[in-house]
């Protein structure tokens, strides 16, 4: 079933760029060159059929691997380079939602993840499992805007106190600034402000 399933995707991403490839020839025999339109109709066939072949990513370890794949194999343009500052998307996020269709990922009810890419190239993955906290990612970003101090002490290195008072529990994917890759499927994180200082994020590690 699975198998007539993903051959009906390409079928219709096969039917799909055909039309829209007819339609850019007609245009470009009035206002342009034949041959770019060619190039560009074999272009977009390559990328549809690249999106509906990949299978869902649905469980924490495929959706790691898969948000991986998107920065080293290329598949998605937010996560190239070096961005001048931390850059972090949610998967609740307009762009995480994006990412997210656009690499199929599927992620479970209750859960979420982020990733972060640093100015030094460093690349990190985060996702949060509801049944490994007992406690879903809404349920979490509700509670800590309710009550921030309890999960970011500002007054870090004043007390004895840790920065990050609340630990949960996450997988992570760490990537350094040359691409090795180190994985945990079961860690511990910290929940504190978004790279931007607004938000909420998980980020692996406990201060």
């Amino acid at each position: 079933m699975r198998k007539q399933k993903g051959q009906g995707i390409v079928e219709y991403a096969l039917i799909l760029a055909f039309v829209v490839g007819i339609g850019g020839l007609l245009y470009t025999n009035v206002n342009g060159s034949l041959a770019d339109s060619i190039r560009s109709v074999f272009s977009n066939v390559d990328t549809l059929l690249g999106e509906a072949s990949r299978q869902p990513a649905t469980t924490s370890e495929a959706i790691i691997e898969r948000l991986k794949e998107g920065r080293y194999d290329g598949l998605a343009d937010v996560l190239q380079g070096k961005p001048a500052s931390r850059m972090t998307i949610a998967s609740d996020s307009e762009a995480g939602r994006e990412l997210a269709r656009k690499l199929n990922i599927q992620t479970k009810e209750g859960d979420g993840w982020f990733v972060d890419l640093h100015p030094d190239g460093q690349y990190v993955i985060t996702y949060y499992a509801a049944d490994a906290n007992e406690l879903t990612y809404s349920e979490l970003k509700k509670d800590y805007d309710a009550h921030r101090s309890k999960y970011y002490n500002p007054e870090y290195g004043k007390t004895d106190t840790h920065r990050y008072p609340t630990k949960v529990t996450i997988a992570e994917g760490y990537y350094d600034s040359q691409g090795k890759a180190t994985v945990y499927p079961s860690t511990t994180g910290h929940v504190g402000p978004g790279s931007d200082g607004n938000g909420m994020t998980i980020y692996p590690g406990s201060y």
